[in-house]
Parts: C-alpha cells; sequence; structure tokens
C-alpha cells in the first residue's frame, strides 16, 4: 500500500471515520451479497458525501486487510499529512480548567492491547492517550479496528520521550500514578479526583524502571489467586473507572 494511505475497517471505525474525515477517504468497498442494516448506513453516508461505493468479493477484502475482521466493509484513505495534531503544551492548556485525567501508555506494543485502552480512554472521558514513538505499537488498521471509532474521538499524542512528557505533566499540576503490581498501595486508597495521569506498563515488564521513577505515586491493581497480573487492557479499565468512579462518573 502507498506510503501516504491507510486502511481502515469494520462497521465502527468504518463509521467513526467516514463522520469524522470524509475528506480524506479515497475508495469504499462494501462486500458483495451483504445486506444489513449497518453496511446500508455506510452505503447511504458514503452516498451523502459524493462518493460511489464498490462491490467486492469477501476475498478481496480479506487480502487487503491481511485477513483481519472487516465485517464487510473497508475504506481506503489518505494518511493525514500536513495537520500536526496538538501538542503536549496544548494539551494541558486546554484542560487545564476542567481536572483533567489522562491515560500514559509505556511501551504496549500490541496492536490489540493498544487499540482496546484507546477505547476505553475515550469511553471514560480521558483528556488525551499518550503513547511513545519506540518499542511501542503506532496507530494502524488493527488499532483502529479494535477501538471500534475512538481514535477519531480521543487525542491520541505520540511523544518521543515518555519521561519528559511525564515531567512536563507534573510541572503542570497533574498527579502520575504508575500501575505496578508490586506496588504498596491499591489504587483505590488513592486520591484520584484531582488532575490525574495513569501510567500503564507494556506486555513483556510493565513500566520501565526510568518511567517508574517519574511517577509520584505506585499503586496496585489487588488480584486473587495465582495471577501476578492483569492483561495492559483490562487493568487499564480497572484504573480508568476507579478515576471515574472517585470523580461521581458512575
Amino acid at each position: 500500500m502507498n506510503k501516504g494511505r491507510q486502511y481502515v475497517y469494520g462497521l465502527r471505525a468504518a463509521e467513526q471515520f467516514i463522520q469524522a474525515a470524509p475528506e480524506r477517504i479515497l475508495n469504499v468497498w462494501l462486500q458483495q451479497s451483504l445486506d444489513s442494516a449497518a453496511i446500508n448506513a455506510i452505503r447511504a453516508s458514503v452516498q451523502r458525501l459524493g462518493l460511489l461505493s464498490q462491490a467486492a468479493p469477501r476475498a478481496s477484502l480479506d487480502r487487503m486487510s491481511r485477513r483481519q475482521n472487516h465485517q464487510g466493509v473497508l475504506i481506503e484513505a489518505r494518511v493525514a499529512m500536513g495537520q500536526a495534531g496538538p501538542s503536549l503544551a496544548q494539551i494541558l492548556a486546554r484542560n487545564k480548567d476542567k481536572n483533567p485525567f489522562y491515560l500514559i501508555l509505556d511501551s504496549v506494543q500490541d496492536p490489540r492491547n493498544l487499540g482496546a485502552c484507546i477505547r476505553t480512554a475515550a469511553a471514560a472521558g480521558a483528556g488525551a492517550v499518550i503513547i511513545n514513538k519506540d518499542r511501542a505499537a503506532g496507530i494502524n488498521a488493527t488499532v483502529r479496528k479494535v477501538a471500534s471509532g475512538a481514535v477519531e474521538h480521543v487525542t491520541v499524542l505520540r511523544v518521543v520521550n515518555l519521561v519528559r512528557a511525564i515531567a512536563g505533566m507534573k510541572a503542570a499540576g497533574v498527579w502520575i500514578i504508575g500501575l505496578a503490581h508490586d506496588a504498596p498501595r491499591p489504587i483505590y486508597e488513592l486520591d484520584l479526583k484531582i488532575p490525574t495521569a495513569l501510567v500503564m506498563g507494556g506486555e513483556a515488564r510493565g513500566l520501565r524502571d526510568a518511567v517508574r521513577k517519574a511517577c509520584d505515586h505506585l499503586a496496585a491493581i489487588p488480584v486473587a489467586g495465582s495471577m501476578p497480573s492483569l492483561n495492559v487492557s483490562v487493568a487499564t479499565g480497572v484504573a480508568l473507572y476507579e478515576v471515574v468512579r472517585q470523580r461521581g462518573g458512575c
């Protein structure tokens, strides 16, 4: 595929992309002989934009999506070029009066885990998701599919140096809480009603040492039985919704 283009597949991801970035759409393929309300709604949305959808056999969609669960729809779109997203300083400035909370992901390498974390962050109302550029998954078609459109609704910022980003957030008055299975206190004992960023470690080794040292506090999610810890996307959901719970959101 051309480096300036990307694929978006899956019903929810396609719906959200059509709403959020219609000007970037180049082609839309819908699976032949697949008739459903969701597919027809996408076809109608594309027609309203003055574009035509193309019928394609399932085998073609399987090939273009690299045999992922495309659910009968695949969009080819331009990569957003020359449209840099907000900087960390801009994100912090626009949220300074909102008592924000953020999600920081340290070296999450599985695109499915990244997509699930972004989806949960969007659902919980996080101000942004901050990830490192190196040793971590980027925003690809799999991430978009798993996130079910959330990539279009929450700011995802990739930074070169996560420790430096954390220092900037601390300077802006954000409380940095790292999640670690060996932390002395459970997350439920911490006050998460102030501006907060939760830092989740990657699948292989959890928080890196430098990131761990940069946190204001470490907290654990208690687990029972012989399992030492939770999958990062599950732990992210538990931690984010503890923030929501403390703030009276549920």
